[in-house]
């Protein structure tokens, strides 16, 4: 029995391991399972995720607060748009005449001349329509453009617009709040020093009067009243040239604080910068053409001159048998040819330098003419407005928070205790 149970059976042993590595596996296999058991999920970093519920209801019990933040700022938002300038906008659309007839093909060769070297030749040295802006932003086209007339709604009558902005402009109350504060605060030496000027002067200096017939030749230096450089960078502030470069039509656009000014002020715009690019492209042409007559007229002068005498000689002289007057005749009717074949020969080019002169002048077609505007492009009400309710109930809840932080931070900052160096001894 002894040997019997000290020797168990070989199958039996097999037989036990084998349930051994069946446990064993259905026990590893219940453990891997058990690992990632759906109850036993939990999330360790909810404090991490936004209380929604909780914000809103914290926003809600501080809508006081908010309300009244965002009053303030419509309010502001209120009274800068009615006290701001009302600006009209006025434009017209204009199709130029282009003077170059390259190809497409050429264009693009054309975008590379700069890189091989080549040069333009003299007939395609014309004025680019991208120079517009430069032209009508420059102080000679201001100064002329303020010399003209028109009519303004807010004084009821014409005047020049140098007149205008000098003696019956009035700036919004936002502009002189604004120059009110800039004076008394950043530019109050300059006010003070200013002001001492005047008061230890001898005399008040005297307003005198802009001779504009002065500022036509911009050939010497010359020196402008501080009026005439303040007027035409007013205007010119209110003035937009901008050219479409798919299209290429130019649009010139007019703000002004009169609505009827802003229309007119584009028809002048429109014609002095036609009569600009006129005058340079047809410069030469003109120059050539007054020449032409002026000696057209000389040539015509000399051929009645010269027929006048002719017909004289011949008068006074019947069966001519002297040699000396049939010289004398001969050279008369040579004289006169000449003076005729001359005459013609001007005449053909003075029709020929007329034609050129019109071949050359441009043709500005108006694609969309200017109008007067029925309501102000700025300020808008519904864009400041809108906007002031947006900042308002934004800086509402920005300012609750913001309350809070400093309430934190200030008790924090009572009741931290000192650092140990910077404890006193």
């Amino acid at each position: 029995m002894a040997h019997l149970n000290n020797h168990s059976n070989p199958s039996e042993e097999s037989g036990n391991e084998n349930n051994d590595k069946k446990k064993l596996t259905k026990k590893e296999f219940v453990e891997e399972y058990r690992l990632i058991p759906v109850d036993e999920v939990s999330y360790k970093d909810d404090e991490d995720f936004i209380d929604v519920v909780g914000l809103l209801k914290d926003l809600w019990m501080n809508r006081r607060t908010i309300y009244l933040v965002a009053g303030v700022i419509f309010i502001i938002g209120l009274f800068y748009y009615y006290s701001s300038e009302k600006i009209y906008y006025s434009e017209a659309v204009l199709m130029p005449e282009t003077t170059s007839n390259r190809s497409q093909l050429g264009q693009v060769f054309q975008q590379y001349e700069s890189i091989f070297g080549i040069q333009r030749s003299p007939a395609e040295d014309d004025l680019r329509v991208s120079m517009y802006p430069d032209i009508v932003m420059s102080l000679p086209f201001q100064i002329e453009l303020m010399q003209h007339q028109i009519y303004f709604s807010d004084i009821g009558r014409q005047v020049t617009i140098f007149e205008y902005f000098t003696e019956h402009y009035k700036k919004s109350l936002i502009d002189r709040f604004s120059e009110f504060v800039w004076d008394f605060t950043i530019g109050l030496p300059s006010k003070l020093w200013g002001f001492l000027q005047l008061l230890f002067s001898d005399h008040e200096p005297e307003r005198l009067p802009v001779n504009f017939s002065d500022l036509r030749n911009f050939d010497r230096p010359l020196m402008l009243n501080p009026e005439v450089r303040s007027v035409a960078q007013t205007v010119s502030g209110y003035i937009t040239v901008t050219r479409e470069p798919q299209s290429g039509f130019i649009s010139i656009g007019v703000s002004h604080p009169d609505a009827h000014a802003s229309a007119a002020m584009v028809i002048i715009v429109k014609n002095l910068l036609q009569e600009y690019v006129t005058d340079y492209r047809t410069e030469k042409s003109i120059n050539d053409l007054e020449f032409i007559r002026l000696q057209f007229q000389n040539a015509k002068t000399n051929l009645l001159i010269a027929q006048d005498s002719l017909a004289a000689f011949q008068d006074r002289n019947f069966n001519i048998q002297s040699h000396a007057l049939i010289l004398r005749q001969e050279r008369l009717q040579t004289e006169r040819d000449l003076a005729f074949s001359l005459y013609s020969t001007l005449a053909r080019q003075l029709q020929e330098a007329e034609i050129q002169v019109q071949k050359e002048t441009p043709v500005f077609r108006v694609h969309e003419p200017a109008t007067i505007p029925t309501r102000p492009a700025h300020p808008r009400a519904t864009r400041i407005l809108g906007g002031s309710v947006f900042a308002g109930l934004f800086l509402g809840v920005i300012f609750i928070y913001l309350r809070r932080a400093i309430y934190w931070f200030r008790t924090e900052f009572h009741n931290k205790e000192p650092k140990p160096y910077l404890s006193r001894v």
